[in-house]
């Protein structure tokens, strides 16, 4: 996307008519509780605001906002932009921000989406379509939060692969936390890549704690990349019960 210059002026600006933006990093209560209990005004800067089609949107400085409201603040100095797309908004909200908190990566994510970024739009489809979705919480199975990984296993294998991960993933250990976190979505990847998805969901459906702890065992007594020893005990347990001389047995090689 080619980068635009909006237009810009500053002015206060009443808090109430400020709006939240979808592409916004969630608001964290602690730093806005930071804030508010080490509040200098000579250091609040102005907030960053988008006007467009009759409303102002915040675009940088959201925990700040929220501090001055806690703080009975009505007005803010802001700089105010115009002539931006909802999708250049985004992608400036993602591309801005040099010596300020770094974003997170669902921050980025969600924003690249409404950027219009066509591998952020991708990913998120096969999301929703295995009826995940994108969150900060690795404790919820259904929220991904693995980021870097989703992005991993399409740079490695393809989008196709990754939603074969991901279905599979749900059709086998739906409810277990760690069975979507990162390891476990690249080790399904790993062996999908190898064997294809032959009778995973049967075969593994009541193995997943097992197989982690026996990955988290194996991980602190080999430096093999993660995908590979995950992969491998996958291998290890789905022949269990399988002959020597079993056609169905799959065969492990480095």
């Amino acid at each position: 996307m080619e980068k635009k210059t909006p237009n810009q002026q500053f002015a206060y600006i009443p808090l109430a008519k400020i709006e939240p933006s979808d592409y916004q990093r969630t608001t964290n209560p602690s730093q806005v509780k930071n804030i508010v209990n080490n509040f200098d005004e000579a250091k609040l800067g102005t907030l960053t605001v988008s006007s467009r089609d009759g409303k102002i949107s915040i675009i940088d400085g959201s925990h700040r906002l929220s501090a001055l409201r806690a703080l009975n603040y009505s007005r803010a100095l802001c700089e105010i932009l115009t002539g931006l797309t909802i999708e250049e908004e985004a992608d400036y909200f993602r591309r801005q921000g040099e010596g300020k908190r770094a974003l997170k990566p669902v921050d980025l994510f969600r924003a690249g989406i409404i950027a219009g970024d066509e591998k952020c739009i991708r990913i998120n489809e096969i999301i929703k379509a295995n009826s995940f979705q994108i969150g900060f919480s690795n404790k919820d199975f259904y929220q991904i939060s693995a980021i870097h990984t989703l992005f991993a296993i399409v740079e490695e294998y393809g989008f196709e692969t990754l939603d074969r991960t991901l279905f599979l993933i749900a059709s086998t250990w739906a409810g277990i936390p760690k069975a979507s976190c990162g390891d476990s979505l690249l080790g399904v990847a790993e062996f999908i890549h190898r064997y294809g998805m032959v009778n995973f969901d049967k075969r593994l459906s009541s193995s997943f704690h097992a197989i982690w702890y026996e990955y988290k065992e194996a991980s602190a007594r080999y430096s093999s990349k993660a995908r590979e020893i995950f992969c491998r005990i996958l291998v290890d347990y789905y022949n269990k019960g399988l002959g020597r001389n079993s056609r169905k047995r799959l065969k492990w090689e480095r």
